[in-house]
């Protein structure tokens, strides 16, 4: 079996840096429209989107992390969709608020570091990288989906 060296990704900026997900999990980048509010739920959880007949949870990334506010900044703002690939019955698709233009990169082992700061896990993210010179958080899409089901769906 050939050794994978490189994979695509999806770096999307938010306040204070940007999430990085693989390509393969990317299903659109959307022009955001303001989410159908939950009655409860965490203040990073904006509500739901109804995209190609799903209803798709939207994730403030910035107010997830505390690296920022972005809806100050929602003039520029999309929503990138993305499959979670979790066991959740309720949660397939994931969208993350973002600002501006995501950009696909090339990752490969000698341009990712993982952040080794002491810098505080947040939940819902996986690890923080450097790719190249950009910050990112990876996201945690098992622990994400499982915090909003349990949050709005299990009621």
């Amino acid at each position: 079996m050939a050794e994978i060296h490189e994979i695509r990704a999806l770096l999307a900026p938010v306040d204070g840096g940007g999430v990085l997900v693989p390509g393969s999990l990317v299903t659109e980048v959307i022009d955001f429209n303001e989410p159908e509010p939950f009655d409860d739920g965490p203040d990073w959880l904006l509500g739901e989107l109804r995209w190609n007949g799903w209803q798709v949870p939207v994730v403030d990334f910035a107010l997830l992390t505390g690296s920022g506010d972005s809806t100050d900044h929602l003039e520029r703002a999309r929503v990138v969709v993305v499959r979670t690939h979790t066991e959740s019955a309720s949660i397939n698709l994931l969208g993350f608020l973002i600002n501006g233009l995501p950009k696909m990169r090339n990752v490969t082992a000698g341009n990712l570091i993982e952040d080794d700061s002491d810098r505080e896990k947040q939940p819902g993210v996986f690890s923080y990288v450097t790719l190249d010179d950009s910050v990112a958080a990876i996201p945690d899409l098992d622990e994400l989906a499982a915090s909003i089901e349990a949050a709005v769906y299990t009621r």
